[in-house]
């Protein structure tokens, strides 16, 4: 079976979606029992207002392919978002398994369907030649930048928003 780039750049989404509903689920209760310079505390609405939001980003981005100024800058785009994917497979999910030795919320559909899936997509992109292999890996670094840059901002917003619900 021939894998197609664009098939699995369609399912990206969706497994960003996963992961997310993943650690949803227990993040509350895993930032509660974790060294908070690791990660600070959240709630549940917090963390899934961040992660809603930043879901909404990744389909945006997947599917608003027509609005790109050519192909190889969207494909430059969703190089970067599979490499912040990839990039969050080993850190923090995998990391923090490791040096707390417990699960981390995440890291079931990091291993099992977020890190062959991006792995696949940054193979592709290779061999289709529409980046360079020193396009990709900067991107790759981009998209785990600015990935956290978002994490940040979303986990703002959540915290606005869920501060802002329990006051009134």
């Amino acid at each position: 079976m021939e894998l197609n780039l664009n098939t699995l750049i369609t399912l990206l989404p969706f497994a960003f979606a996963l992961h997310n509903f993943e650690e949803v689920l227990g993040m509350e209760k895993w930032t509660k029992s974790i060294p908070s310079f690791i990660h600070k505390p959240v709630t549940t609405r917090q963390f899934g207002i961040a992660v809603t939001l930043f879901t909404i980003l990744g389909f945006i981005v997947t599917f608003s392919k027509e609005l790109y100024l050519t192909e190889k800058y969207y494909y430059s785009i969703i190089t970067g978002f599979a490499g912040m994917l990839f990039l969050n497979v080993f850190f923090p999910h995998l990391l923090a398994m490791i040096y707390l030795r417990k699960y981390a919320p995440g890291i079931i559909t990091g291993l099992l369907i977020n890190l062959p899936l991006t792995m696949a997509i940054l193979l592709l992109v290779k061999d289709s030649k529409i980046l360079s292999q020193g396009q990709i890996a900067l991107l790759v670094i981009a998209g785990g930048l600015i990935g956290i840059f978002f994490a940040f901002i979303f986990l703002k917003i959540g915290k606005f928003l869920d501060v802002k619900k329990v006051t009134e």
